[in-house]
């Protein structure tokens, strides 16, 4: 094949061709600069509301820009950030390839000084998403809900654009929200090969910090890594967030690793790994006592399809000694679904309760344990179908057993013992549980009526159950999803004996999981009968205005003792266990039974006519009637006055 050579003077014609566009491109280029630079400052400043400045900006050798002064002041604001001077060198040949890339970066003298005062502030015109370019166009429906090409995206985005060297000098962010003032300083900020490392002075009102950060950058392999640790006695404290939500946030050291892989079809993926070193965690409605742990590490790999995310059960979860595998799967089409499943084999009793974090279960901390335990969780939910819901969890054990008690011995409540009820977290009134009490009734003082309303109406299986009802956790899955509250409740006898007993005054997100490892514990290990469960329930159980146990509840409504209840005193009774302080709503202003009520005695009289805990006799004689003599007469409300809502645990 012969190939085609160029004369010398046609290539002496086109090097003088790209040697005049060089010059006249020179000439000019300052010129075409700012032209450019003006043009998507505009475009820019339209878009969030704010202006966009710079003292000029100009080429300095044949591929480095340099702007200076550039800053971001919203209208009729602070400024909200000012560089004294960036210089960015681009690199020409990706410009063939349709690409931006930058290749060395200068920053000098960075700041962002965050205001806000009430709603006024110079910086949240940026979370306004009201403001959009409407010269931009919107993506359609099915892009916007691709998962696996925003993802791609924004990491593409990210990577192309991290420069392979930055040099920042002097970087400061100053804010002042509200009464609340932190501060972050960087003296100097290096990323060379990729890697970086730097000291960090941090203010938190009067409380000051140093920290080393250090990470990794390569957009090569599309990775990313970023570790903070402390430099001094002080742990590493994230700001503000104690000032605005009440929590703190602090540990020894932090390290969070990522990379992305590139669409492979219509799949893209995210894995890497989040540790943290002595953490602690402070939030009243976590844990009234700090939260700690002394390890705790994510090992995670995410899939984004083009309508699912999901977390493969490759990922790894682990806190001290225990470590276990979710599967998480969140579909958008053809239908809306989630899916949750944990499955962990047989694993150390004593290594799990030796890892739960200090602080969070305290009846459990120092107790010693023998056997092995294992868990079982399937949660799948078709957001269109809730009653299909399908729902299974379960806490298995081989050869386990309770070797030492921790803070809390669960078989004391087998003897006498003092009873301290709470409310909102204060101790109102203390009893003791047990003949000492001239109220307390032996289950066989308490007529069968009672329980066995009591039982139709909170737990109709309680005798027979190992302490959960699988069904009804399930139910009240559901109802809580319907009505978008917290609307109904699956405890059994046995965990409202647990909340009440050993969780009273504790009024927090994780005190359902102490709850379930409590009863699950004295269920399984028949710590404590059926028989004595059910009595210390009936002498505790809050019915009224500070009125405690079924005796005083008697003598509060009817004036009597509890042995002398009728079947329908007994079912009434029943019905205020849920709301025991909504007593004062059950009449009209005649005295008799509200209209819901007589519904409710049909249903709890019919079930206990099934069960045969009555006869057709006294079902057919029973009427919705009572009469009220003890205190409570002088408490009911008129009708006017029946809220709308009422606060339950």
């Amino acid at each position: 094949m012969k190939f085609y050579r160029p004369s010398r003077k046609t290539v002496f014609i086109i090097a003088g061709i790209i040697l005049l566009l060089i010059i006249i491109t020179g000439a000019f280029r300052n010129t075409m600069l700012n032209y450019a630079l003006n043009k998507k400052i505009k475009v820019y400043s339209d878009r969030i509301g704010a202006r966009i400045t710079y003292q000029n900006a100009s080429f300095s050798g044949i591929s480095t820009i340099k702007v200076r002064n550039l800053g971001l002041v919203p209208e009729g604001k602070d400024t909200l950030i000012l560089i004294r001077q960036v210089s960015i060198r681009i690199k020409p040949l990706q410009l063939l390839r349709m690409r931006l890339r930058f290749g060395d970066v200068e920053i000098l003298e960075p700041s962002v000084n965050l205001q806000r005062n009430g709603n006024q502030s110079n910086y949240l015109f940026l979370l306004d998403r009201k403001k959009s370019d409407s010269t931009i166009k919107a993506p359609d429906e099915k892009a916007a809900g691709n998962y696996a090409q925003r993802v791609a995206s924004l990491f593409n985005t990210f990577f192309d654009y991290v420069p392979s060297t930055i040099s920042i000098e002097k970087f400061t962010v100053k804010a002042a929200i509200n009464n609340h003032r932190f501060s972050f300083s960087f003296p100097q900020l290096k990323i060379t090969d990729n890697y970086f490392k730097t000291l960090v002075d941090v203010t938190d009102d009067s409380l000051s910090m140093h920290w080393q950060i250090a990470g990794i950058l390569n957009p090569r392999v599309n990775r990313a890594a970023l570790s903070v640790r402390t430099m001094d006695s002080l742990k590493v404290q994230v700001p503000y967030i104690h000032q605005r939500w009440k929590t703190v946030i602090a540990f020894d050291s932090a390290r969070v690793q990522l990379e992305f892989t590139e669409p492979d079809g219509e799949t893209s993926r995210l894995e890497g790994e989040a540790v943290l070193y002595n953490s602690l965690l402070n939030n009243a409605r976590i844990s009234p006592n700090d939260v700690r742990l002394e390890r705790s590490e994510v090992d995670y790999r995410l899939n984004f399809g083009n309508s699912y995310i999901e977390l493969d059960s490759a990922s790894r979860f682990s806190f001290n000694k225990i470590d276990f595998n979710p599967y998480i799967r969140y579909e958008t089409r053809p239908e809306k679904k989630l899916k949750i499943s944990i499955h962990k084999p047989e694993f150390g009793a004593q290594d799990f309760f030796s890892s739960l974090p200090a602080g969070l279960f305290p009846n459990f901390e120092g107790i010693q344990v023998r056997g092995k335990l294992g868990f079982n969780l399937d949660f799948d939910f078709v957001f269109s179908m809730p009653d299909s819901l399908v729902f299974a969890a379960a806490l298995t054990s081989d050869k386990f057993a309770v070797e030492r008690f921790g803070n809390t011995d669960f078989t004391y409540i087998n003897g006498p013992f003092q009873y301290t009820a709470y409310e909102k977290g204060l101790a109102v009134r203390q009893f003791m549980v047990g003949p000492e009490n001239p109220d307390f009734r032996t289950i066989d003082q308490i007529p069968a009526y009672l329980k066995n309303a009591i039982m139709t109406s909170e737990d109709g299986s309680f005798y027979y159950h190992n302490g959960f009802i699988p069904d009804a956790i399930r139910a009240s899955i559901i109802t809580n999803i319907k009505e978008k509250r917290f609307a109904r409740g699956g405890s059994t006898i046995s965990m409202q004996l647990v909340k009440n007993v050993f969780l009273n005054r504790n009024k927090n997100i994780t005190r359902k999981i102490e709850e379930m490892l409590i009863t699950w514990m004295i269920e399984s290990r028949q710590m404590v009968s059926k028989d004595r469960m059910f009595e210390v329930y009936l002498n505790i159980i809050e019915t009224g205005p500070m009125v405690y146990g079924m005796n005083e509840a008697a003598h509060f409504y009817f004036d009597k003792d509890v042995s002398k209840l009728t079947l329908a005193e007994s079912i009434y009774l029943a019905s205020i266990v849920p709301k025991p302080k909504w007593f004062r709503y059950s009449f009209d202003e005649n005295g008799n039974l509200r209209e819901y009520l007589q519904s409710y005695y049909t249903l709890v009289s019919g079930k206990m006519l099934s069960k045969e805990w009555i006869t057709q006799e006294e079902y057919d004689r029973l009427k919705p009637e009572i009469e009220l003599k003890g205190p409570a007469r002088e408490l009911v409300l008129p009708a006017d006055s029946i809220p709308a809502e009422e606060e339950t645990d």
